[in-house]
């Protein structure tokens, strides 16, 4: 079984619902993953369709649709701001006195 399949099964097990969440470097220490990694797994986990939600007190799979709002939320609130951050440097390109050029390409797959 791949490190991918082993952390949604783990949590669906050991850590269904927030009140069992596990924090981040706990599975990074069990699955012997850097933070980033694990990052990129449970997106993948999640973009497959995989109820793993996150808060401040880690990961956890959903037990309810609430449990899933609530990371669905926090994920908008995330986009948000990196929207912001990318409009802010577009600023700054044109407002430089040195201009510098930007493509912005967009892939709605």
């Amino acid at each position: 079984m791949d490190k991918r399949t082993a952390i949604c099964e783990f949590l669906r097990k050991h850590h269904t619902g927030k009140d069992k969440a596990i924090y981040s470097r706990e599975l990074e220490r069990l699955f012997s993953l850097d933070g980033r990694t694990l990052r990129r797994k449970i997106s993948s986990l999640r973009q497959d369709g995989f109820p793993i939600c996150s808060d401040e007190t880690g990961y956890y799979y959903a037990e309810t649709q609430k449990e899933i709002n609530d990371t669905v939320c926090r994920l908008n609130s995330l986009v948000l701001r990196i929207s912001n951050a990318r409009t802010g440097m577009l600023y700054a390109s044109v407002m430089s006195d040195d201009p510098v050029m930007v493509n912005i390409n967009i892939n709605l797959e």
